[in-house]
């Protein structure tokens, strides 16, 4: 069965050059690390998306670092994921996550995408229309459906386990 994992980007800082540009505060590293601690625990993508923006990045990265780590990855050979950044996420559409989740490859166990609000909620109540859009899907939040297959129409998704993380 595979797993979607959406999550919305750690905690910023609230000025940047320019929003695309607004990095994590330390408490936003905190918790990208402690999400990547507990995806790579219990997941293991195969598959990590980020919007391009550098907070978003920034929380893929440390995703993607916590996952290769588990499978055995060091610094000489850091392990076979690789984040993918696509531009597209940034601007904050529905259309455009259902396209990053049709890229999904069919032989894939685990994916994961990381972007902002509100549009990742929205997309979680899209894919989930039942519990419908999460109230306050907080910084650092994830929800994860448990897929039959990856070909799933979006309304047909299984209610979503959503967790926070606080950067312990």
């Amino acid at each position: 069965m595979p797993v979607l994992i959406l999550a919305r980007h750690a905690k910023a800082e609230p000025d940047g050059p320019t929003d695309f540009e607004r990095s994590l505060s330390a408490k936003g590293l905190a918790q990208a690390v402690e999400a990547g601690a507990e995806i790579a625990e219990r997941w293991s993508p195969d598959v990590a998306i980020a919007s391009a923006a550098r907070r978003t990045v920034q929380t893929g990265q440390a995703v993607v670092e916590a996952v290769n780590r588990a499978a055995g990855g060091n610094v000489e050979k850091p392990g076979s994921l690789e984040l993918r950044e696509d531009r597209s996420l940034y601007a904050c559409e529905v259309e455009d996550w259902l396209d990053a989740i049709n890229s999904i490859p069919a032989d894939s166990e685990c994916a994961y995408i990381v972007g902002h609000q509100p549009t990742v909620a929205e997309v979680i109540g899209r894919l989930s229309p039942e519990p419908g859009v999460p109230d306050g899907f907080r910084p650092s939040s994830i929800a994860v459906f448990d897929l039959e297959s990856w070909d799933v129409e979006p309304g047909s998704y299984p209610a979503p386990q959503i967790r926070v993380f606080h950067g312990v």
